[in-house]
């Protein structure tokens, strides 16, 4: 493995296992030049801090519109001519999408050019994206099972969500009633919402907080600790280190996207998942129940979250140190904290497979 693309975009769920991906590539073939494509948002910052090349594609501003909208968007031509010329130049071995729009031009021109293709699938319901490049693609990593039929089993391996080892070791040092919240890579304006009505219940029992809230909630969020007189000091919009994040909390409070609930589980952490209900085909709540159903995590729909309930569901998993272990323990058993070294191995099998075309 001399040179790879990896292709996607948007939000660190689709971002942070390509960035593990990465990883793993560089640790076993030190040598091995990475690009990485993809939209002109978030992604470049976190690619770059990765020490990731990183060139952006047009896409921006369909997001949530469907494929269909994409197609008949003046964006799409460019992007796939840029990808060509991209792929062209760098000549890689193989391409990996991990879904979102940025990542459909670079899969689909590798395609059309005869290399190696593979995408990866974080969610239980896989996106429309996928789904296309799916018929394709020589190669089809998911997450979790596909109970939708949505790819051909022929090519497809159920792998796990990649997840950057700095979280699989990240250890258990857990502070005493320390909570990790965050709402996904841009926040969540509904969990912030609860949190700050939890807030007076949440101070009285002495529970310590580390908050992402992201960029827009920032200052309202910091305004309500230090009204109730919180420290503010672990208030932020992003995490960085959330290795650390994950070392220190006894419990999680949090969205349910594929990343989220593999990192979770994968840094042994009991966690309260609030699904996004917006998400498509709601696949967070899918994704949340595979983990809720091995007893490492409790759901709690947005539709029913109030502060009074998330402070009543927090102070009643603190208070039992025993069930917290034991959420913990049962959350590592669901880990996959080999997915990205099989993505990896599985690459590998298909760039020394003659036949790169993988139509279904």
């Amino acid at each position: 493995m001399k040179r790879i693309i990896l292709t996607t975009g948007g939000t660190g769920g689709h971002v942070f296992p390509a960035l593990a991906v990465a990883q793993e590539i560089k640790d076993r073939f030190p040598e091995c030049l990475i690009l990485f494509l993809g939209g002109r948002g978030s992604e470049k910052d976190m690619v770059e801090r990765a020490g990731i090349r990183f060139k952006g594609l047009p896409a921006a501003g369909v997001m949530g519109g469907g494929i269909k909208k994409a197609l008949k968007s003046l964006w799409i031509a460019h992007a796939l001519v840029l990808s060509l010329k991209e792929i062209l130049s760098f000549k890689p071995d193989a391409i990996i999408g991990f879904g979102g729009y940025a990542g459909f031009c670079p899969v689909l021109a590798g395609w059309m050019l005869g290399k190696p293709t593979a995408i990866h699938e974080q969610n239980s319901v896989p996106g429309v994206t996928n789904r296309i490049l799916g018929k394709i693609v020589r190669k089809i990593f998911t997450s979790f099972e596909d109970i939708c039929g949505s790819f051909p089993a022929a090519k497809t391996e159920i792998t796990g969500n990649p997840v950057r080892k700095e979280i699989l070791y990240s250890g258990s040092a857990a502070k005493n009633k320390s909570i990790l919240v965050f709402g996904g890579s841009q926040g969540a304006a509904a969990i912030n919402d609860a949190v700050i009505q939890a807030l007076p219940q949440l101070k009285k029992a002495g529970i310590i907080l580390r908050h992402q809230t992201g960029t827009a909630d920032l200052e309202r969020v910091r305004t309500a600790y230090e009204t109730e007189g919180m420290n503010t000091e672990k208030v932020s919009a992003f995490i960085h280190d959330m290795a650390s994040a994950y070392a220190e909390a006894q419990l999680v409070i949090c969205r349910s996207g594929a990343s989220t609930v593999f990192e979770v589980a994968a840094a042994g952490k009991p966690a309260i998942f609030i699904p996004f209900p917006y998400a498509t085909h709601d696949h967070q709540t899918g994704n949340g129940n595979c983990l809720a159903k091995f007893g490492a995590a409790i759901m709690i729909p947005q539709k029913d979250l109030t502060g009074d309930l998330l402070a009543d569901k927090i102070l009643e998993l603190i208070s039992d140190q025993d069930i917290l272990e034991e959420m913990g323990s049962k959350a590592l058993s669901f880990a996959r904290p080999d997915a990205a070294s099989a993505i990896v191995d599985g690459v590998i099998n298909i760039i020394g497979d003659r036949t790169v075309r993988g139509v279904a």
